[in-house]
C-alpha cells in the first residue's frame, strides 16, 4: 500500500522498505498484545485463518478452470462455499458480540478499534479475492470450455 505513497514501498525486493514494513507490523501487533491479552485476538486469528483458507480454494478453484478442468471445479467450489459462509457468520458474530461491545468500555476501547478496524480489512481483502473470481467462474461455467485468458486485465 505504501507503493502508491512512495514508489520504491512497491518493490518486494527493496530492502528497506521489507525493514520498514516489518517492523510497523510488529510494532502494531506488540502493541496489541501489550494493551490486551491474547484471548483479545484468538478469535480474529480463527476469523483470519478460516478466510485465508477460503481465498486459497479461490485460487484453486481459478487455477483449475484456467488449466481447461472445470468439470473438477466442484471439488474445491463446495467447501469454498461452505468455509465461505461459515466464516462469513461467524467473523460478523465477532463484530457484533465481541467488538462492537468492546467500545463501549473504556478499558478495552483501543482493543475494540484494533479488532473492529482489522477484522474488517480482512474481510474487505477476502471480498476484493472473491468479487475478482466468482464473476470469472461464472463467465467460465457458461462458456463450458477452456477460457483462453479470462483472468487477466482487458
Amino acid at each position: 500500500m505504501l507503493g502508491k505513497i512512495y514508489a520504491p514501498f512497491g518493490q518486494t525486493n527493496w530492502l528497506p522498505g521489507n525493514i520498514i514494513a516489518s517492523l510497523m507490523i510488529v510494532f502494531c501487533w506488540g502493541y496489541f498484545i501489550y494493551t490486551g491479552s491474547v484471548s483479545t485476538i484468538w478469535p480474529m486469528f480463527g476469523t483470519a485463518n478460516q478466510l485465508l483458507a477460503s481465498i486459497a480454494l479461490a485460487v484453486g478453484t481459478s487455477y483449475i478452470i484456467i488449466i481447461g478442468k472445470i468439470r473438477y471445479a466442484w471439488i474445491t467450489i463446495v467447501p469454498f462455499i461452505f468455509i465461505g459462509f461459515t466464516t462469513v457468520y461467524a467473523g460478523l458474530k465477532n463484530i457484533f458480540n465481541i467488538y462492537l461491545p468492546q467500545l463501549q468500555y473504556g478499558k478495552t476501547l483501543t482493543q475494540g478499534i484494533i479488532n473492529l478496524a482489522l477484522s474488517i480489512t480482512i474481510f474487505g481483502c477476502a471480498c476484493v479475492v472473491f468479487y475478482n473470481a466468482i464473476p470469472n467462474w461464472i463467465k467460465a461455467f457458461k462458456e463450458r470450455k477452456h477460457p483462453k485468458v479470462i483472468f487477466a486485465e482487458e
